[in-house]
């Protein structure tokens, strides 16, 4: 049965109420992934200064290791989200993202969800099938995910990135 013109133009009224939401809300999201750069750079700032003063002797420990926060430093974004989304609970593209550089992979990208993004729509879920996407929009891992890293934590490779040793810029 086609829709009246009353009907029609109620639809149209509610995509457009709908886009004005998103677009609201990826505005939001854009200013958050502003303050969050503005943190990092912040504490890069400081970082860099606490390791400018290591002529004088420091009160600190001096670290044998990696930063905690780096267990994602030199690994490919792929193994690490499959490495994230295997021991968390699904996650939104930015949660995946936000996550990945809290745990220390670098980045020059203006917006690094999209590059999580691509890696999640394009190597992953149409080419290996190891994510898939739920209905909220979070990502979870499949069976083929789960197989994939528990391949994937046996190699040297990933042992030696998640282990702060020799670098692997691309898996």
């Amino acid at each position: 049965m086609p829709l009246t013109n009353e009907e029609r133009a109620s639809l149209e009224g509610t995509v457009r109420y709908f886009e004005a939401q998103r677009q609201q809300a990826q505005q939001q999201i854009s200013d958050l992934q502003a303050r969050v750069r503005d943190f990092n750079t912040s504490i890069a700032t400081v970082n860099k200064s606490l390791d400018a003063d290591t002529s004088t002797p420091s009160k600190l420990p001096l670290a044998t290791s990696r930063p905690p926060n780096s267990k994602y430093a030199n690994m490919s974004v792929r193994w690490a989200i499959l490495d994230l989304l295997n021991d968390s609970e699904p996650m939104t593209t930015a949660e995946i993202a936000e996550a990945l550089k809290a745990e220390g992979v670098q980045t020059r990208a203006a917006n690094f969800a999209n590059n999580v993004s691509a890696v999640l729509s394009t190597s992953m879920k149409e080419q290996h099938s190891d994510v898939r996407q739920l209905h909220d929009g979070k990502w979870e891992l499949t069976e083929s995910g789960r197989s994939a890293i528990e391949h994937i934590r046996t190699t040297p490779k990933f042992r030696a990135a998640v282990s702060g040793g020799r670098s692997y810029a691309r898996f």
